[in-house]
């Protein structure tokens, strides 16, 4: 008996899941999992961060902060191995020690690819949270 995968867009779904989950509890390489080794996020008025620098200030922020997000995907389009993801997120960070949290909101345009063992990885990221209106 053969037992069905999910779509592409159900798997990226689930990716997206799997970091808020894995955000929220510290699970650093459970996140790091989920991105390529030449991933690059872009955020307004910051210069590019690779998977190091990634790791660097998760690592830094690591049993000090609370992340909580929560996603509304808009849109998922796959072209054999690279999917795109646009997506409405909210991101909240709470200081552990307590203080105030900071909220972020906005839009945020993904492009995934499917490795060679076909599990899909964030490739690029833009980054588009502010603070909320």
């Amino acid at each position: 008996m053969t037992t069905a995968t999910p779509s592409d867009e159900q798997q990226i779904r689930k990716l997206i899941d799997d970091w808020a989950t894995a955000s929220r509890e510290g699970d650093l390489d459970t996140v790091m999992n989920l991105m390529t080794e030449d991933v690059v996020f872009l955020t307004p008025g910051n210069a590019p961060m690779y998977r190091k620098d990634f790791a660097a200030g998760a690592t830094a922020m690591k049993g000090t902060v609370c992340i909580e997000s929560r996603s509304d995907i808009q849109e998922i389009t796959v072209n054999g191995d690279t999917a795109i993801c646009w997506n409405r997120l909210e991101v909240e960070i709470t200081p552990l020690a307590g203080g105030v949290t900071s909220k972020r909101v906005g839009n945020t345009l993904s492009v995934l690819r499917r490795g060679t063992d076909g599990q899909w990885r964030i490739w690029r990221d833009a980054n588009l949270l502010g603070p909320p209106k």
